[in-house]
């Protein structure tokens, strides 16, 4: 079976990538990141702020709900829980936008 992925796929999965670093660490700042694994509104404020680059570059609709979600239980395995790691967190993240992909 041959993979196919196309430069319209390439551009996206850059785009997902540049809207996940741009939310996860430049919409997040010092106390958000320090008390979002502690306080549940805090976490809830992050993810929605991390969904704003998504939202303006994507224009998506349902989809930003499951990018809030995914990223709510993700950040919490790591920042409330303590069960993943810091390369684990990033991987879950990609893996979870990549789903758009197909």
């Amino acid at each position: 079976m041959k993979v196919f992925i196309s430069q319209l796929m390439i551009e996206i999965l850059y785009k997902l990538i540049a809207c996940h670093f741009v939310g996860d660490y430049v919409f997040q700042n010092d106390f958000l990141a320090k008390t979002k694994g502690n306080n549940f509104w805090h976490m809830l404020a992050h993810c929605f702020l991390y969904s704003v680059p998504f939202a303006v570059v994507f224009d998506f609709g349902w989809q930003l709900w499951v990018i809030i979600a995914s990223h709510f239980v993700v950040d919490s395995l790591k920042a409330r829980w303590h069960k993943i790691g810091y390369v684990t967190d990033q991987l879950l993240h990609i893996a979870t936008l990549a789903i758009y992909l197909i």
